[in-house]
């Protein structure tokens, strides 16, 4: 659930593609927003604060917040695009390294308290060779040492 309403809501933006083509042609899919010409990026009512009022009743009605959560993020993603659309590729690429960093730290520390005498190098070292696993198809599986 928490994929559909923080990720998957994206994919009403597919059915605007044939209209957008249509009106500004198949080169314009490559700008870095999508504008029909209303000054607005095209988007649907979840992308929208209204989008509450479909996505609150149901997360109670499920008695499970996590819809909501990972709704209230994306709008909150798509706002501060909005906002700072003439910088929108610096603001993505630092969300991206900091959520990055994030996912690191954490499994970081996952790893150190498995393995409390290696270090961040140790760590790297393993991931690498995991890659490297992974790509070469000698271990489709990570193994958990």
């Amino acid at each position: 659930m928490a994929i559909t309403f923080g990720v998957l809501i994206d994919a009403d933006h597919i059915l605007a593609v044939p209209e957008y083509v249509s009106n500004n042609g198949l080169a314009a899919i490559l700008k870095p927003t999508w504008d029909d010409g209303t000054g607005l990026v095209w988007r649907s009512v979840f992308h929208e604060p209204m989008g509450f009022f479909i996505v609150a009743p149901l997360a109670i009605g499920w008695r499970f917040m996590l819809p909501l959560l990972f709704w209230s993020s994306h709008v909150a993603t798509d706002y501060l695009q909005a906002e700072t659309l003439e910088h929108s590729a610096i603001v993505e690429s630092v969300f991206l390294v900091v959520v990055c960093g994030g996912i690191v730290a954490v499994q970081y520390s996952r790893w150190r308290a498995l393995r409390p005498e290696s270090d961040f190098k140790d760590y790297v070292t393993h991931l690498l060779a995991t890659v490297k696993d992974y790509v070469l198809g000698r271990g489709a599986v990570i193994s958990r040492r």
